[in-house]
């Protein structure tokens, strides 16, 4: 006998519409409209939205989430449409509901927080593309701009107005050191120069002072904690680090990963260097400009990693962001220290990159890519000409 429990891994919604009827319309009588509910129901483990009918709402009630059921007072072809909207789990031993099951046993077992993970899954892309081919990105980015800012008009001021006694005039004094010169010389880069390469000795470079290993230590829970360039929460640094590399020189292109406990690259598939660069766009949903860039590194979190320690907990997702975010701030130091250019996007196929990796999207999954690169001379047609200063 199927057993079944309702899916703790969902939200539900209540969305009203309007609806006009047409026939009335077409006798001339005058428009009237109703206002109809809509129950959505978002599912974590499917990461997608389905709607649901009174009906189907009230069987989710009637199943425990924390118990199995056999529920056979109710339709069978209703339990298993459930069961594939992820929103009850199933012992039966069907694909669906085995690798649905499965997957709700990988984040409860990772001791995901659910508001994180709703937020993790439902907004995760797969097969977006910005524009076509035969489409100029700055074209279709521009056009996108003008129609946003009809729709919404102008956008707030870049300097809030916020009610103070009185203000205090600083120096402003400028800086000429080393870092202070890479901080002011930092921008992000979208053309680099095909023509050359990055070398091994500026990879070595970032790789070491961005994700390497500077130092270790033990905690009171027995744990291996690592130092890097970077801050992280709990000095767990869960972000890994997999280099798409299309430019360096005496590498060959291809999807690897920065092995940190031994400083070294381990390959994960050889690519040709126009297939790398494809590849590096189509991660990136379509951005062409930053799928040039010679090397691109997609970063993952190890949410098994962090959630070992900060169980369900309701901030530690947004730790793993920052986390990522300083790597990447980092990585733009460096890489200008090093005269190249970065980026940083959220803007990536995120399913289709854990499937290219292999991984258990539950233990381990995407959060961004950053990537870097010998910039060309010409800027790109998205690159602004900054003034020096706040405007006056």
């Amino acid at each position: 006998m199927t057993r079944y429990r309702r899916s703790p891994l969902a939200f539900f919604a209540f969305d009203d519409s309007l609806s006009f009827d047409p026939v009335a319309l077409l006798r001339g009588a005058p428009p009237t409209s109703v206002v109809r509910s809509r129950i959505t129901a978002a599912s974590i483990i499917t990461g997608k939205h389905h709607d649901l009918t009174p009906d189907e709402l009230e069987v989710l009630g009637s199943i425990p989430a924390d118990q199995w059921s056999e529920a056979d007072a109710i339709d069978r072809l209703l339990l298993d449409h459930l069961v594939s909207c992820g929103l009850l789990i199933s012992d039966a031993p069907t694909t669906v509901a085995t690798d649905l099951r499965k997957r709700h046993e990988a984040l409860s077992a990772t001791a995901w927080n659910r508001e994180a993970a709703l937020y993790h899954y439902m907004t995760q892309w797969s097969g977006i593309r910005l524009a076509e081919d035969s489409e100029d990105l700055a074209d279709v980015a521009d056009a996108a701009a003008r129609r946003h800012a009809a729709a919404h008009g102008p956008c707030p001021g870049p300097f809030p107005e916020v009610p103070v006694a009185r203000t205090i005039a600083l120096p402003a004094a400028e800086r000429t050191e080393p870092l202070y010169r890479t901080l002011v010389s930092r921008r992000t880069t979208r053309a680099y120069d095909l023509s050359r390469s990055v070398t091994v000795a500026q990879l070595d470079t970032i790789l070491r002072y961005v994700f390497g290993c500077l130092g270790h230590a033990s905690s009171a829970m027995g744990t291996t904690l690592i130092r890097r360039t970077s801050p992280s929460a709990g000095a767990l640094h869960a972000i890994e680090a997999y280099p798409l590399i299309s430019g360096v020189s005496d590498i060959a292109p291809g999807l690897y990963h920065y092995r940190v406990a031994d400083h070294s690259l381990g390959l994960v598939r050889e690519l040709e260097k126009a297939t790398a660069r494809q590849l590096a766009t189509t991660f990136m949903c379509g951005q062409r400009h930053l799928g040039t860039a010679h090397v691109s590194f997609v970063l993952t979190a190890r949410f098994d990693r962090s959630y070992w320690k900060y169980r369900e907990h309701p901030r530690a997702y947004a730790a793993l962001l920052m986390d990522a975010a300083h790597l990447s701030q980092t990585l733009q130091l460096v890489s200008t220290d090093l005269g190249l250019g970065a980026f940083v996007t959220l803007v990536v196929n995120g399913v289709d990159i854990e499937r290219e990796l292999g991984l258990e999207s539950a233990r381990e999954g995407v959060i961004a890519m950053v990537g870097c690169g010998t910039p060309a001379e010409t800027p790109a047609p998205l690159d602004l000409a900054f003034a020096p200063g706040p405007p006056r």
